[in-house]
């Protein structure tokens, strides 16, 4: 389920979609740089959304479901400046976001 270096791009619009389908604004979305390990490389990306609870839970299930593996670290969840509505206040949440390729017999040494 590892993608190569060619199908990353495509990975880090889905990643961004994924968020607006769920209704999500986008405070930051930043890529770093690749790390390297034994077989293949992690590329983290740090990003910093505005939404309802419930949106955040449509988010993460919309990670799990593209068909490239993607994982969620270093979740915090908070208020965000008094913003409110119908349902209630809108909330941030900040984490890193983990995409992973792999990497070829070259680039692994």
């Amino acid at each position: 389920q590892l993608p190569d270096k060619t199908e990353v791009a495509g990975l880090l619009v889905d990643v961004s979609q994924t968020g607006l389908a769920a209704g999500l604004e986008f405070q930051l979305f930043q890529p770093e740089g690749e790390l390297s390990k034994e077989f293949y490389a992690e590329l983290p990306i740090n990003v910093r959304v505005t939404g309802r609870y419930h949106d955040f839970g449509r988010f993460i299930s919309g990670l799990a479901a593209l068909p490239r593996i993607v994982t969620i670290h270093d979740v915090k969840i908070g208020n965000t400046a008094g913003e409110t509505g119908a349902e209630g206040a809108k909330l941030s949440l900040q984490a890193i976001v983990k995409t992973y390729r792999y990497l070829d017999e070259a680039a692994a040494k």
